[in-house]
């Protein structure tokens, strides 16, 4: 072979091919409204707007609303959240679409949002809502692009890659660290992004008749990893449904609709079943103290005081559960103890005074 003198290899550079952003401002607009309907409809840090216009509330989902899933996505609680979520949107999603275009974006999106759901409504009892499941989603298919190709794409390939993984940590971080922030969707949605990221990102390679670069990535090589992803949703759900219906949580919750309707003996059953689960002691204390109204309303007087001492035992300064016991108190004849509950009860609230007084006044000619 006769090497020509003076000749140096030559590095080539050619374009990557990029779509314009279409689904990530369609989204937006989307998640717009629905702030927008949020507010007309009462609020958006109301819980029950939030519970009325489809956020993620795991008992309703584990009863059969499994439509949750995708409406939280689009709901936001609070506009502090809704900026922040709406710039993370932005600032990450018009990048990928440019990458993968709008329809492998839109795909990327909806699954991981929707498995970030899923996660959160498998492990986590509270109320949620929000895109950030969908955007953790966006940020780890990002991360698998810029991970795939970080020797092709050079040193800004993986200086883009290092901001990323810098993004993550500090997000992961900030959620497990500040209450109220829903990390199961973010964990979902991310571990869901980089791999889905992986299978549907470009595969590279030069067309040397048109001298451009193509994507030889099409749906022939990736849609396992899309069938996966469905199963994973679909099974997840229907095993996540199987432990959410008897979990304390969902007792609670349905003992809670049945007294709102009234229903005294039907919440009775859900609150002892509660109870018998693992219930954080706030939860544990409002679910006694429902306990002793339905059993008052069901005539059953001195199983209604037990359950009021025992709200009390966890929540010694809660008026309602003081005043209730006293009323009970009162009707079985325990005097001496009705009188030291309504003392409790002014004790504080004692602006209550001329509510509290007749009562008073009413056993000091009573006997003990």
């Amino acid at each position: 072979m006769t090497e020509l003198a003076g000749s140096q290899p030559r590095r080539v550079s050619y374009p990557l091919p990029l779509s314009r952003p279409i689904a990530t401002w369609v989204l937006l607009g989307l998640i717009l409204a629905a702030f927008a309907v949020e507010q007309l409809a009462g609020g958006s840090t109301q819980t029950d707007v939030l519970v009325r216009l489809g956020a993620k509330v795991t008992p309703l989902i584990a009863g059969g609303q499994y439509w949750r899933l995708l409406t939280s996505m689009f709901l936001h609680i609070g506009l502090a959240h809704l900026v922040f979520n709406g710039y993370a949107l932005v600032a990450v999603g018009t990048d990928l679409e440019r990458i993968l275009g709008w329809r492998k974006f839109l795909v990327i999106y909806l699954l991981c949002g929707l498995l970030g759901s899923l996660v959160s409504y498998a492990l986590s009892p509270n109320l949620a809502a929000g895109a950030s499941g969908a955007i953790f989603g966006v940020i780890g298919a990002l991360a698998a692009f810029f991970a795939l190709h970080r020797e092709r794409l050079g040193a800004w390939g993986r200086s883009r890659l290092a901001n990323i993984a810098f993004l993550i940590t500090i997000n992961l971080f900030f959620g497990f660290t500040q209450k109220g922030i829903d990390n199961y969707a973010h964990l979902g949605g991310l571990l869901s992004g980089l791999a889905l990221g992986w299978a549907l990102a470009p595969r590279y390679a030069v067309d040397p008749v048109a001298l451009r670069v193509v994507d030889r990535n099409h749906l022939g090589r990736y849609w396992p990893a899309l069938l996966l992803a469905v199963a994973s949703l679909v099974g997840g759900t229907a095993l996540a449904t199987v432990l959410q219906r008897d979990s304390a949580q969902g007792h609670l919750w349905r003992a809670q609709a049945a007294i709102d309707r009234e229903a005294w003996d039907e919440a009775v059953p859900d609150l002892e079943q509660a109870l018998a689960g693992d219930l954080a002691p706030t939860a544990a204390s409002q679910a006694y103290f429902y306990l002793g109204l339905a059993r008052n309303r069901l005539g059953q007087g001195p199983l209604a005081a037990d359950a009021y001492e025992s709200s009390l035992d966890l929540q010694p300064n809660e008026p309602a559960a003081h005043w209730n016991l006293a009323l009970t108190y009162l009707g079985l004849e325990r005097h001496a103890d009705a009188k030291a509950q309504f003392e409790a009860y002014l004790k504080l609230e004692p602006d209550k005074a001329s509510k509290v007084q007749p009562y008073l006044d009413q056993l000091r000619t009573l006997p003990p």
